[in-house]
């Protein structure tokens, strides 16, 4: 496929961050290009782009980037290190923890 951009457009742009929604007939990924502070917290940020697709286009995006990140992790990180991604197996959320009540000691 031939790709057609401008010319000011062919550098891309940097994000270190991403914030998704989504409604019943899309997905919205904001790009972020966040500043952090000294204690490493994000401290400004700036919208770099914003995408919208189609739930289906989420479904490929989601396969492509697993199978480039199991290429690129196979190559570029240690080995002694499981860098796998695994998506629950129904699409939900994992529940979060909770974590577990001090227990007095004596």
């Amino acid at each position: 496929m031939k790709v057609h951009t401008q010319p000011d457009q062919l550098g891309g742009v940097w994000a270190n961050a991403a914030a998704v929604r989504h409604s019943p007939h899309e997905f919205t990924i904001d790009f972020l290009r966040c500043d952090f502070d000294d204690n490493g917290q994000a401290a400004n940020g700036v919208l770099v782009q914003r995408v919208n697709v189609s739930p289906l286009f989420v479904t490929q995006l989601i396969a492509a980037l697993q199978d480039n990140w199991s290429k690129y992790a196979s190559k570029a990180m240690p080995h002694d290190i499981d860098f796998s991604i695994e998506m629950p197996a129904d699409g939900d959320q994992p529940e979060p923890t909770e974590p577990p009540e001090p227990t007095e000691e004596h």
